[in-house]
């Protein structure tokens, strides 16, 4: 059993991997999207994130050196990852996190909406702002939170920003179509990076010919 922690907000409408994909699944057969704003666009963007989680389903791979680190002695951690289902940068994090979770029972892995949840989303904003996917990791007994991730990559960000630097005419289009390439590209590999270097901070690796890594 897990150990509330007094400062840990409620869980919204907590959800499973499948049952965000099967919440999908219905929207686009209802033409809609989540949270409030039904926009056309919204809704266009949840029927094209259906077929992005499926191919990143398909691509994925694990990165070995993470899956090693992940299965390091440790207290067992819940991720909680706050996304919509109209938001591209999640379509394409949420099968990969899915997987690393799955292959580490270590792990729990739940998903909530940003805009049911604004107690989880205020707690950790980018430049002030409720950008997603957001992963905040805990101690799954004591609810102490040990890293928060998001809402894309590094590796990637830095390409977009250079771009945007070198175009600062480009329109939202065209920064978005960036963004996806270098996502097909990737592979994955850029978050898998991301999160090693998160866990083997969190986490002190001892064995023959390593050096402890502090925190």
């Amino acid at each position: 059993m897990n150990t509330p922690d007094i400062l840990t907000p409620e869980l919204i409408n907590p959800l499973t991997y499948q049952s965000f994909k099967k919440l999908v699944d219905t929207l686009v057969a209802e033409n809609q999207t989540t949270g409030p704003e039904q926009t056309e666009e919204r809704i266009a963007f949840t029927k094209l994130n259906q077929q992005r989680m499926k191919r990143v389903e398909k691509q994925f791979k694990m990165d070995p050196e993470l899956l090693a680190a992940l299965q390091q002695p440790r207290s067992e951690w819940h991720w909680v990852v706050l996304v919509e289902s109209w938001c591209g940068d999640g379509a394409q994090q949420l099968p990969a996190l899915a997987a690393i979770a799955e292959a580490v029972p270590t792990i729990e892995l739940t998903i909530i909406l940003r805009d049911e949840n604004p107690a989880w989303m205020d707690t950790c904003l980018t430049n002030g702002s409720r950008a997603i996917p957001k992963l905040i990791c805990l101690n799954a007994e004591t609810n102490e939170r040990i890293f928060t991730w998001g809402p894309r990559p590094l590796a990637i960000l830095e390409q977009v920003l250079q771009f945007r630097e070198i175009n600062q005419a480009a329109t939202k289009e065209e920064i978005h179509t960036l963004v996806h390439t270098l996502y097909a590209k990737d592979r994955s590999q850029s978050l898998q990076q991301d999160l090693l270097r998160l866990v083997q901070q969190a986490i002190p690796v001892t064995g023959e010919g390593q050096e402890v890594l502090s925190r």
